[in-house]
């Protein structure tokens, strides 16, 4: 999925402001939209919407009755469909928002509901609907002269333009199913209130897309590992073997643009007696985690990457030694025991020092 945003316009925008529904601060409408007063500002304004958005994991609105009923896909829905009712349609958003803002450590601020074009997907020119919302100010000092060779300083708030609060995208694609959606929510990530944005607001799950699917064919590999040939082992395995088996995991998707389940398993699960157990750890896995029955997809390389940033490949000892190891190097690091001091080694083979 190729997203590029650097020609990105905006066709409209309003910006109402939203309180805390459990404080009673009510909402602030704007009656108009907005009439952008300069290009500067306009810069100003994208770069504060998009520059926080990574575009590599993608959602959809989900409803578990009828996708109409989610409130955010029928709104954005009505605004593709009828652009003239934008304003109206953004009322709606605010309204549904405001709903949702009840938990006490939700915080007031501006939404900014924006009709976004010039987005090119998938070499496709596509439009878009834009919400953010600033919950965070910032201080700043404003330098003015006060007379003839006589400088002042005043204290002002204002919202950094490089610090997006929370963000959603909704990319006019794939409407029947739920469109493509991402997500920005960097204030208190992880705390419940802070689920208020995706679970309550939007409503939105993973898009099953070539990046969540390779993110969780990498994980089902690594864990057939731990789950089935680790405890089926006669003695249990050094960490060395199972380091091993993960980065040659991780090889194999690197060099590959597509997954095929039959040349996985030659390359990779290797052994006769773990061959039919792999197929059915991939069958059990899909069942419980919803995943399509595949033998065969597109390997993103964007999943791999932060896949990559998230494996450890290291020894750790109790001496505070420690390993790096590359899937290369397996064959020159050697493990042993050594009666006289009775403790474990590793043994290094290499032919100079780079």
């Amino acid at each position: 999925m190729m997203i590029d945003v650097s020609k990105i316009d905006i066709h409209q925008m309003v910006i109402h402001k939203v309180g805390n529904k459990s404080r009673d601060e009510g909402v602030v409408v704007s009656k108009e939209l907005y009439d952008i007063p300069s290009d500067e500002v306009k810069a100003a304004l994208l770069k504060y919407f998009v520059s926080n958005f990574k575009f590599d994991t993608f959602y959809t609105f989900r409803h578990e009755a009828d996708l109409a009923l989610n409130e955010v896909y029928t709104y954005a829905s009505n605004m593709f469909q009828r652009p003239v009712t934008f304003h109206e349609q953004s009322i709606h958003v605010l309204n549904h928002l405001y709903e949702q803002s009840s938990h006490p450590q939700i915080k007031a601020g501006e939404l900014y509901v924006v009709h976004l074009n010039n987005i090119l997907y998938n070499n496709f020119n596509i439009d878009a609907i834009g919400l953010f919302k600033s919950e965070n100010k910032d201080n700043y000092l404003r330098v003015d002269k006060r007379a003839e060779d006589d400088l002042g300083v005043q204290l002002e708030q204002g919202v950094n333009i490089r610090k997006l609060d929370k963000g959603c995208i909704v990319l006019n694609v794939q409407a029947q199913s739920g469109y493509v959606v991402g997500i920005v929510d960097m204030v208190n990530k992880g705390n419940q209130e802070a689920l208020y944005w995706k679970e309550d607001f939007l409503s939105v799950k993973l898009l099953e897309d070539e990046h969540y699917i390779t993110d969780q064919y990498i994980k089902m590999c690594t864990d057939f590992y731990e789950n089935v040939i680790e405890p089926a082992a006669e003695t249990p395995p050094e960490k060395k073997e199972k380091l091993q088996f993960i980065n040659s995991t991780i090889d194999y998707f690197a060099k590959n643009d597509q997954f095929s389940e039959e040349s996985f398993v030659e390359e990779v699960i290797g052994t006769p007696d773990h061959m039919p157990l792999f197929k059915a750890y991939k069958e059990s896995y899909e069942e419980m985690n919803e995943l399509p029955p595949v033998e065969q997809f597109p390997i993103s390389q964007v999943a791999l990457k932060k896949v990559k940033r998230t494996m450890r490949n290291h020894i750790r000892t109790d001496t505070g030694v420690e390993l790096k190891l590359k899937s290369e190097s397996f064959p020159y690091v050697e493990k042993g025991y050594d009666e006289e001091r009775g403790m474990h080694y590793y043994k290094v083979y290499y032919n100079e020092e780079e």
